[in-house]
């Protein structure tokens, strides 16, 4: 989206036809789970609420095939909602799979 323009009221236009694309919305998905499932590295997944898990994931985050990690207070856009968060996520994330270290003063 564009930045809103001079006024009382912010104004958002879509630089496309959003609307248009509704066809592919659920394809963009399908098959998904799996993949990220089947990915040979640790992972996180971030989310706003686990309303939305599939079976699959369910079953993949109980086998520990990768870490949840639901972030109160966001929405659709979980690292434009609240970046510092998720950057700490990541950053704990990132230390605990000793994929780097901790610099002096952070708090995992």
């Amino acid at each position: 989206m564009s930045k809103p323009t001079h006024s009382i009221t912010p104004v958002y236009t879509w630089r496309i036809d959003l609307a248009s694309t509704e066809p592919h919305w659920q394809g963009w998905f399908r098959g998904l789970s799996p993949l990220f499932l089947s990915a040979p590295a640790p992972k996180v997944l971030l989310l706003a609420g686990i309303d939305r898990l599939d079976r699959e994931l369910s079953v993949g985050q109980m086998q520990g095939k990768f870490q949840i990690q639901v972030v109160p207070r966001s929405g659709h856009v979980v690292h434009e909602d609240v970046p510092d968060r998720v950057a700490g996520i990541v950053a704990t994330f990132l230390i605990r799979q000793r994929l780097t270290h901790a610099l002096d003063g952070f708090q995992t």
